[in-house]
């Protein structure tokens, strides 16, 4: 009798900004060559409202694939592959303090105008990026879409989604992933970390009480999935209790996004 031929395996790997992405990518790049691929950008006014596109792609013999602008409908150019899907999320506070010292180190070399404050800087901010990085990157939930959800929305959309992922959790997790990932692979398990900052402007410790717990407030739907989903990992259900959020807050994210668009003017 002869055996059905398994199926071919493609890894997507979302690239969360601040969550590893970097030494999750330079582990995958070396070790797979041409069978790893950033998926590209679609560069389109279109982007942000049908989600990315792929024009022309080929994905013959990949294994591996991420980037900022994977997206769930690349699927679509793989028939009859079987997708695992992997992410690595961040606390709030943690995301928005890399992302100011990484602004730090970018002005340092030579690139964009000095940053000022935290607390200033704080506030031009999107809120709950990376729960919007995931609804309209990954999930292609663009606008006007993305703004019928609300903070209660935004978290139960999601998880209904995340129960079917490959891997999530913390990006301390990395390693474990990595290593998982490259066991199935058949490849090298050794990780060398990529874009850690030795100098940071800002700590953790020298954020004040009050701006901390605002940070933790204003993303509590971030929080909620880091809290819920750090340790997930390979398989199981969230690990805490979800929280009450707001369900009817739609306007606040309207507001909070035409703001932060106009300070990038």
């Amino acid at each position: 009798m002869t055996r059905e031929p398994a199926p071919r395996i493609v890894h997507f790997l979302l690239h969360v900004p601040k969550c590893a992405g970097t030494t999750v990518e330079d582990h995958f790049a070396h070790h797979l060559g041409k069978a790893f691929q950033i998926a590209p950008r679609w560069d389109s006014v279109l982007r942000d409202v049908i989600g990315n596109r792929y024009p022309g792609i080929d994905l013959d013999g990949v294994k591996v694939v991420s980037g900022h602008s994977v997206s769930r409908s690349l699927g679509a150019h793989l028939p009859g592959v079987e997708i695992r899907e992997s992410v690595l999320l961040r606390d709030p506070l943690g995301y928005f303090l890399s992302f100011y010292n990484y602004r730090w180190t970018r002005y340092g070399n030579g690139f964009g105008s000095e940053p000022p404050s935290f607390e200033t800087w704080y506030a031009r901010q999107r809120l709950n990026p990376i729960s919007r990085f995931l609804l309209m990157r990954y999930f292609e939930q663009g606008v006007p879409a993305l703004y019928r959800l609300s903070s209660a929305g935004r978290l139960a959309w999601l998880e209904k989604r995340l129960r079917g992922f490959h891997f999530v959790g913390s990006y301390r997790r990395a390693d474990e992933m990595i290593a998982g990932i490259s066991r199935e692979l058949g490849i090298a398990e050794h990780i060398d970390p990529r874009n850690v900052t030795a100098e940071k402007k800002l700590r953790a410790e020298q954020v004040p009480d009050d701006l901390r717990a605002r940070i933790l407030r204003e993303n509590a739907v971030d929080l909620a999935l880091f809290e819920r989903w750090g340790d997930r990992g390979w398989s199981g259900q969230p690990t805490a209790t979800r929280p009450a959020l707001p369900r009817f807050d739609q306007p606040r994210y309207v507001a909070g996004d035409m703001l932060t668009g106009l300070f990038k003017i």
